[in-house]
């Protein structure tokens, strides 16, 4: 009874982490997310709404406004225009990485592309996208909330190979070691990227910067990143510096900003 209530507890708690990333989510969906009965789910919203956290309505629930922070919404809204972008660069045909992050999966709900091949460790991310153009294959390993992670996990990505990578991070430090929250996911991290042709660091400006992590790695390959317009100037210099091609993205437009649009106009 007692493993029975943690297990729905950290249930709880990744409800409130995904409705944070996506601000609403239909009962269906969440019913296939994290494999419940629509029952259930329906139980587990009424139980969040009963603690203030989110306001239900027919079919689904949002967050509620007063429980998040306007920066917590300017964050999001700043992912969501990260997550739409990177959207954007994978065409017909590709075959791609999505490591553990929502603003990484979150490239699959608004994914135009016809064809895409993606391998995920990502437990969330069928639920992110029903198209039947898009195949998801998942790693398999240990689940860590919904990352999949663990010897399995890694054996599975060493003989496979993508084209493109796209992964989400806890941070990026001033000289440009990427921050993971979970150690364990370091080594899937770095896989992915050295068996992609091309990659994609997802990160919102307030990820710039961080020094503070569980683990990190530092990239040896010159890849992109792509963040804000919030941006330290100084940190995203420093970033180039080392190699990095880094585009910003404006959180209004999900468009690349001033400086990189001005950029390919010259070009």
């Amino acid at each position: 009874m007692k493993r029975d209530q943690q297990s729905i507890i950290k249930r709880h708690e990744n409800i409130i982490k995904l409705l944070n990333e996506q601000h609403e989510i239909k009962v269906d969906k969440l019913a296939e997310i994290f494999n419940i009965s629509l029952m259930t789910a329906r139980r587990d919203l009424q139980q969040l709404e009963s603690q203030g956290l989110l306001i239900r309505y027919h079919g689904g629930a949002r967050i509620n406004s007063s429980y998040i922070s306007n920066e917590d919404l300017k964050i999001q809204k700043a992912r969501d225009a990260i997550s739409l972008y990177a959207s954007t660069l994978i065409e017909d045909g590709d075959s791609i990485f999505i490591n553990g992050s929502m603003t990484a999966s979150g490239v699959l709900e608004t994914l135009t592309a016809r064809n895409v091949a993606v391998v995920t460790n990502n437990a969330f991310a069928p639920g992110y996208s029903k198209k039947e153009s898009i195949s998801i294959q998942l790693t398999g390993g240990l689940l860590r909330d919904h990352i999949m992670v663990g010897d399995y996990c890694v054996r599975n990505l060493l003989d496979t190979y993508r084209k493109k990578a796209f992964l989400g991070c806890s941070g990026i430090s001033p000289r440009g070691e990427i921050l993971c929250g979970i150690p364990a996911e370091l080594g899937i991290n770095e896989t992915m990227i050295a068996h992609a042709k091309a990659y994609f660091i997802l990160a919102d400006s307030s990820k710039l910067g961080k020094t503070e992590s569980m683990g990190s790695f530092t990239l040896q390959n010159p890849g992109t990143i792509i963040t804000d317009t919030g941006a330290n100037p100084a940190i995203v210099q420093r970033l180039k510096e080392n190699g990095m091609t880094v585009i910003t993205i404006d959180p209004e437009t999900s468009q690349p900003g001033e400086l990189e649009a001005k950029k390919e106009a010259e070009e």
